[in-house]
């Protein structure tokens, strides 16, 4: 059976890393269109990350 804080915690970690990730791509590419759909992915993730954090502290 799958530990559920392990599994917010991989998760989480996840979904910070796409974070940076998208927030780097939008920076870096040269295409207002794409770089604007990016950092809506980073924003997306982002608060994914925050309800997953409250997840966590819920179990704490």
């Amino acid at each position: 059976m799958l530990d559920i804080k392990t599994s917010l915690r991989t998760t989480l970690t996840q979904k910070q890393e796409l974070v940076r990730d998208y927030q780097t791509f939008a920076e870096q590419i040269n295409n207002a269109e794409v770089s604007k759909m990016y950092r809506h992915f980073a924003e997306a993730e982002a608060l994914h990350a925050t309800q997953i954090k409250d997840q966590l502290n819920k179990l704490s």
